[in-house]
């Protein structure tokens, strides 16, 4: 099982540098671990603060989750008044 996600606040540390080598301290850690993970950098919405995020990814939840996609081809569902329609028609000759 993957470890947690990693918060990291820019207001933490005493500058963005600090904070940046921080994250990236991390997820070298991680990298040396052989956990794969994402990074994001969002915002906080009440003053601005970077706030960094590094999600360890679960590799058998994602092979899990692509198997799950059916591949059938998907037909398109048409309304019950056109099937009556199409099943109604009349052909002369």
């Amino acid at each position: 099982m993957p470890p947690a996600p990693i918060v990291l606040l820019e207001t933490d540390y005493e500058t963005i540098d600090e904070a940046i080598a921080a994250k990236d301290d991390q997820a070298a850690q991680l990298t040396e671990q052989g956990i794969p993970f994402k990074q994001q950098t969002l915002y906080r919405a009440t003053d601005g603060a970077r706030l960094f995020l590094i999600t360890p990814i679960d590799l058998e939840l994602e092979s899990n989750e692509s198997s799950r996609v059916s591949s059938k081809p998907r037909t398109r569902r048409t309304s019950p008044q056109r099937r009556r329609e199409r099943n109604q028609q009349v052909d002369y000759r």
